[in-house]
């Protein structure tokens, strides 16, 4: 097969493919820290759950630990897993339109190569 220079448009749409595709990751990436709190969150409000009612409970505060009650600590879990929920869902929508753009992008430079426009 003979050698071709790739025309510049092209390389312009392969050049957005590839910072579409670092954009995915740094998502993906985000979203596993993400589900990461979430599960550790999970976890706490499980065992702060089989505590007693008006238990004294620590919390980290930075470097220290700091004393609050199970219904505190509860509290302020379940707003923590509330944020990180929506935060999951946004980052959802944003992993499925980039991967979407993606696909969409590989195929229009498929298309302008002249290549097999498989999907």
């Amino acid at each position: 097969m003979a050698e071709r220079e790739i025309p510049p448009n092209v390389q312009q749409q392969l050049l957005r493919l590839q910072q579409l595709q670092q954009s995915l990751a740094v998502l993906l990436s985000e979203k596993q820290r993400i589900e990461a709190e979430l599960a550790e969150i999970g976890a706490a409000l499980e065992e702060l759950n089989k505590l007693e009612d008006g238990s004294s409970v620590y919390k980290a505060v930075g470097p220290v630990y700091v004393q609050t009650t199970k219904e505190k600590a509860l509290a302020e879990l379940n707003e923590k897993k509330e944020l990180a929920d929506t935060r999951l869902k946004v980052l959802e929508r944003q992993e499925a339109r980039a991967k979407s753009q993606i696909e969409t992008l590989q195929k229009e430079i498929q298309r302008m190569l002249g290549g097999p426009s498989s999907g």
